[in-house]
């Protein structure tokens, strides 16, 4: 199987743009791109043939493999057993009764996933995950219902056929989940089969379902987007600012809860402390707040770090900052902080003119640390080699 994947937001929705997408559709309404792209495009990510593989070969456990079936419905202890390990036997038998299995996160087990995913995550500035979704034929998982994130359904074998409703709540927070029966879900806006190669995008709160069709299994993709909202971003604003505005620490007026309160004392102290907000309220160090979560928090890119660990570092190697690390430099006083996933970097002041150049993109080699003494500047590519920073281009 190849295994390459030409990722990127750009690569998983041409003919659209990313601009054309984040004006017109995005949070907005949903998007199919149906028979744009080569029908077998998807197979370098994953295959029936590669999950009845992991399934084979590799102990689940309870959360690493789901299933789900809309009627009737599945409880985990259907497919795991006492010691939370996930009952092989049990999955295929439910698979061949119409369940629907279900790998979560598999982008932290498949390296092409995971590639797939920190592109994204660079596309969307936000975390973004995988659920694997391997439905046999003439079945459904769930019934109707919204998610509350983003998602875009890559179909990479068989067909499904899914319907779009309303939007009973337009973007819903994170932790908003859809309750059955509380919306109706009405007639379907649109109604329409995903072929291999197929992308849907498909905005959160927007009610939905599929079914696979007689004759084959369905195996697709949903990569969700998990974003911070502005809701998020004033929430830390309000504890940054009050660092610096009493108003914002001071408590609520005694007795508030009184029925004879009179709540004119409330309004005015929260102008008070609406005005010291407004007037104190950092937007550049709130930025680099979410900034620098969104990095630390993200995976790293190890691959070929530990067979490089002992190799001597020489002047004639040359190095390159990885495509997809997305990494912050940052002021620490007596030294230079390199933001990253998986954690901070700290480096020798002197190491600012290598860091520079790392950063731009550039090819680089020992040289570019020359301001450091020989060892520190050997042991200052060694720590952005076993975090993922960068690459080696050449011996």
């Amino acid at each position: 199987m190849n295994h390459t994947f030409p990722t990127g937001l750009d690569n998983l929705l041409a003919p659209i743009t990313p601009p054309d997408f984040f004006a017109q559709y995005y949070e907005q309404k949903p998007l199919r791109l149906c028979g744009v792209g080569d029908g077998e495009r998807f197979g370098p990510l994953l295959s029936l043939a590669r999950i009845d593989d992991i399934l084979a070969s590799h102990t689940l456990h309870q959360g690493e493999l789901d299933m789900a079936r809309a009627h009737p419905p599945l409880r985990s202890e259907d497919f795991t057993s006492d010691q939370g390990i996930i009952d092989r036997g049990a999955v295929a038998r439910h698979f061949q009764e119409g369940a629907t299995i279900i790998l979560p996160q598999l982008h932290l087990r498949e390296r092409i996933l995971g590639e797939f995913v920190r592109a994204l995550e660079q596309d969307f500035s936000a975390h973004v995950q995988t659920n694997i979704y391997l439905t046999p034929a003439n079945a459904q998982g769930f019934k109707t219902h919204y998610d509350g994130h983003d998602v875009f359904i890559l179909q990479v074998e068989g067909r499904k056929r899914w319907r779009l409703y309303d939007s009973p709540i337009p973007t819903p927070y994170r932790g908003e989940k859809f309750v059955p029966g509380q919306f109706e879900p009405g007639e379907p806006s649109d109604d329409f089969v995903l072929e291999p190669g197929d992308v849907l995008y498909i905005p959160r709160g927007l009610m939905h379902d599929a079914i696979s069709l007689e004759g084959e299994a369905s195996l697709h993709i949903t990569t969700g987007i998990l974003v911070k909202t502005w809701a998020d971003f004033m929430l830390e604003a309000v504890s940054n600012a009050a660092l610096n505005v009493p108003a914002l620490r001071r408590s609520l007026p005694p007795g508030f809860a009184r029925e004879d309160f009179d709540r004119a004392q409330m309004s005015q102290a929260a102008s008070a402390a609406f005005d010291g907000l407004k007037a104190h309220m950092d937007v550049e160090a709130v930025t680099d707040i979410f900034i620098d979560l969104f990095l630390r928090t993200r995976q790293a890119d190890t691959k070929g770090a530990l067979l490089a660990s002992h190799a001597p570092i020489t002047a004639k190697m040359v190095f390159q900052k990885r495509p997809l690390a997305q990494i912050r430099l940052a002021d620490g006083g007596d030294h230079w902080i390199l933001v990253a996933p998986g954690g901070d970097i700290r480096f020798d002041r002197e190491a600012e003119a290598g860091l520079d150049l790392m950063l731009s993109g550039a090819r680089f080699s020992l040289d570019a640390f020359e301001a450091l003494s020989p060892e520190r500047a050997k042991n200052s590519l060694k720590r952005l080699m076993a975090y993922g920073v960068i690459e080696t281009l050449s011996p």
